[in-house]
């Protein structure tokens, strides 16, 4: 992984944190374990960087909720 990929992974996870009310450590934890880390952020980079943060953010709540991974 490039220090640009850990960066926007840093950032997705923080700007969903804040989004969703839980801390960084958290929605950590459920992008992790669900294998959503490695398989939809990091490999979305090339994709979604240039994007706005709040449209970065509504992708992955939505693929967290079609997961049922968050309310």
């Amino acid at each position: 992984m490039s220090d640009k990929q850990i960066e926007y992974s840093v950032f997705c996870i923080e700007n969903v944190a804040e989004r969703l009310g839980k801390t960084g450590a958290e929605v950590f934890n459920i992008l992790n374990e669900s294998g959503l880390l490695n398989s939809y952020i990091v490999p979305s980079y090339e994709a979604l960087h240039t994007q706005s943060k709040q449209y970065i953010v509504d992708e992955i709540i939505s693929v967290l909720k079609e997961r049922n991974l968050v309310a």
